[in-house]
This record gives C-alpha cells, sequence and structure tokens, in this order.
C-alpha cells in the first residue's frame, strides 16, 4: 500500500513539474506552485487526507536521527553590524496624535486594544525553550497590497477615500501595529503593548533567539503600497519613505532593537504544510533598508532555511538574487554545511527538522492557547 501511495504521489508531482516548467514567467510560475500546495493542503478529497494521514504517521514512527542539542545554528546569526538608533523619545501627546523629538507624529485616534503580548523564544543552537518575553523584539515590514490610486493632485478625493477604506479594514482585522499612508502620516492602530495580527506563520532569528510566529514578537509596520511585481518590489512615496525612518527609530530607540531584526514580511513568512519559505512576497526586493537607517538585510541567511530546512522556488529565488534570493541561498548553504557535520543525506537532515519544527509549533500552540490567526 505504501508503495501504491508512492506511486500515485510522484505522479502527481511530476505533472505540477511539467506544467510548472513550461511557465517562462518565474513569478507565475511560483504562483501557480503556490495555489496547488494550497489546494493539496486545505484537505480536498479523501485520497489528499489519506496520503497527509499516513505521511505523518510514517514522520511520527520514524527516528530522529540526531539529538536537539545537535542543532548548531549560530552560522545564521546576522553578521552584519549598523550604528545604533538614534535617541528619540516622546515631546508631547495630545488627543489624537502623539510628537516625537525626531519629528515623527503618530496619529493615534484609530488605535484599538488587543491581546496582551506575552511570547516564548528559543535558543537557535539547540532549539530549546529560553524564556518568555513581553517586550517587541522586531519590526516586520508589510505593504497593504490595497486598491491603490495614481499619486496626482487630481486623485486627491479618490487618495483619500481609498486610504480611508484601508484603515478602516486594518483597524477591524488588526493587521497592523502602525500604517503609512500614502501622505505618510502614521497610523497607530493597534497598541505596541498587544498583538497584532500581521506575520502569521513566520520564524527568524537573532544571535541569542529564535522566534516563532511573530504576530506576538514583533511590531508590524505597513506602507500603504502594493506588489505587481515581487521581484522589483514596491514603491512608496517621499513622505512614505521618511515616515518609515522616523518611525524606525523611534521603535527601536524605544524597544532597543537590532537593526537586524527590522525586516520584510517576505523574509519570515513560511508555509508550514509545505516547509516553504517566502510564503508572502510583499517586499521579496526593492525595501529601502538604508533610507530607514538600516543595513541591507536582505544579507541575512533566512532562518526558516538555515535551521530549519525550509524548500524555496529556485527560479524565483534567481528572479530575486539581489534581495530574498540572496537570503535564501546563504541559508541553503549553512543548511547543507551542517547536514555534512551531521554526516546526513540532506533529505534525512531536512526530514529530522521538519519534526523538531512541527513540535515547536505543537508546543507553541499549546502554551498560548493557539488563539492566534495565522494568516
Amino acid at each position: 500500500m505504501k508503495a501504491a501511495w508512492n506511486a500515485r504521489g510522484g505522479w502527481r508531482e511530476k505533472l505540477l513539474e511539467a506544467r510548472a516548467g513550461r511557465m517562462q514567467d518565474p513569478i507565475e510560475k511560483l504562483r501557480y506552485l503556490r495555489r496547488q500546495q494550497a489546494r493539496r493542503d486545505s484537505g480536498r478529497g479523501l485520497a489528499g487526507r489519506w496520503v497527509r494521514i499516513w505521511a505523518a504517521s510514517a514522520a511520527l514512527l520514524a527516528p530522529v536521527p540526531m539529538a536537539p542539542d545537535a542543532v548548531l545554528i549560530r552560522e545564521a546569526a546576522p553578521v552584519q553590524r549598523s550604528a545604533p538608533a538614534p535617541e528619540v523619545w516622546l515631546v508631547e501627546e495630545n488627543e489624537g496624535v502623539e510628537l516625537y523629538s525626531n519629528g515623527l507624529r503618530v496619529e493615534t485616534a484609530l488605535a484599538v486594544p488587543g491581546a496582551p503580548r506575552s511570547y516564548r523564544v528559543w535558543d537557535p543552537e539547540t532549539l530549546r525553550p529560553a524564556g518568555w518575553r513581553s517586550e517587541p523584539a522586531g519590526i516586520v515590514y508589510h505593504t497593504t497590497e490595497s486598491h491603490i490610486a495614481p499619486f496626482t493632485a487630481e486623485q486627491n478625493r479618490r487618495l483619500r477615500r481609498v486610504g480611508r477604506w484601508m484603515l478602516e479594514y486594518a483597524r477591524a482585522n488588526r493587521s497592523y501595529h502602525f500604517v503609512i499612508d500614502r501622505f505618510g502620516r502614521v497610523h497607530r492602530l493597534v497598541r505596541e503593548s498587544d498583538v497584532a495580527y500581521h506575520a502569521g506563520s513566520s520564524i527568524w532569528a537573532d544571535e541569542r533567539s529564535l522566534y516563532l510566529n511573530l504576530n506576538t514578537s514583533f511590531l508590524g509596520v505597513a506602507f500603504e503600497s502594493e506588489t505587481p511585481d515581487p521581484a522589483r518590489g514596491a514603491t512608496l512615496t517621499t513622505p512614505q519613505t521618511h515616515a518609515g525612518r522616523v518611525l524606525t527609530e523611534m521603535l527601536r530607540s524605544k524597544y532597543r532593537i537590532p537593526a537586524a531584526n527590522c525586516i520584510t514580511h517576505a523574509q519570515v513568512s513560511v508555509a508550514p504544510g509545505a516547509m516553504w519559505a517566502g510564503n508572502h512576497l510583499d517586499w521579496s526586493a526593492g525595501f529601502p533598508f538604508e533610507a530607514l537607517g538600516l543595513s541591507n538585510n536582505y544579507e541575512i541567511p533566512l532562518p526558516a532555511v538555515a535551521i530549519f530546512g525550509f524548500r524555496f522556488d529556485r527560479e524565483f529565488q534567481k528572479a530575486t538574487a539581489g534581495a530574498l534570493g540572496r537570503g535564501l541561498a546563504l541559508g541553503e548553504e549553512i543548511f547543507r554545511r551542517r547536514a555534512s557535520a551531521q554526516h546526513l543525506p540532506p533529505a534525512d537532515f531536512r526530514a529530522a527538522l521538519r519534526r523538531r519544527y512541527r513540535e515547536l509549533i505543537q508546543a507553541r500552540a499549546t502554551a498560548t492557547g493557539a488563539g492566534e490567526n495565522n494568516l
């Protein structure tokens, strides 16, 4: 029976690969593969459910060829050093607005409370629990992917209308902590002490901690923009870029956030079922790190790949070679060196890491009550 299921699964994979191989555009190919994986993960059809049940049983019965304390990952920690953030302080707080010493103005009238922030971290070397925290560890930058009107004076009325709709939607869903609209206004939507549902299934690591599902551990900052081409990234207005810089300075100063923990949604998002990195594509390229006073964090090896062996689309990696693709390639290089050090084929090492990742996610869900939105 096992051979029969393997044969069916192999046929299915070959068909998907053949169809994807005929697509010339790497972005379209990636989207096609994402859609097919989503359908497969959704559990449609009796055969699909039985294949997953069999695969899960096999994974549980298979021996793990490594001890958790053998997982060495300090190599994946960022090596770049950025200048510390300038000291920024709150100058004045009035009804509906906060003013800061670096010129930042935060509109607060739309702010709503969320669940209090509290999260577990793991040691990136041993993958063992390393305590609980309540302060934000970093910033994840997003694009709203909302409807965008041309940024011209003639479109001013429409710009204001669609911007208001976007803010109302994001506020109702507690989608981000902050949104920077196209006029450069910074809106707080969720209090910084609380959880916003901006990152979902996601992974990041720094020199001392591993973070899973960053809704609770990282702040979400979204720019009102869209991504017509993930290989190029979104476009910001000049006021948005300036607002992004002064907001980043304030948050880094207030919470002592390291520059290497200021990263994009594409860098952290994953598809757990497929063990796929780069599940969301906002800021997979084109993020203005330098303009925001940060190092080029696209140079950081992606922890999802380096630590847990997540896979990625090779064509998309080539298309974003100067951005997200760089972190994917560096992460894969570290993963393969680790497999070699364990004297294991990459496939076996990847399977062991997959089991460990799922154990950590289950432990995290049990500890937090699995109350987070993982979109």
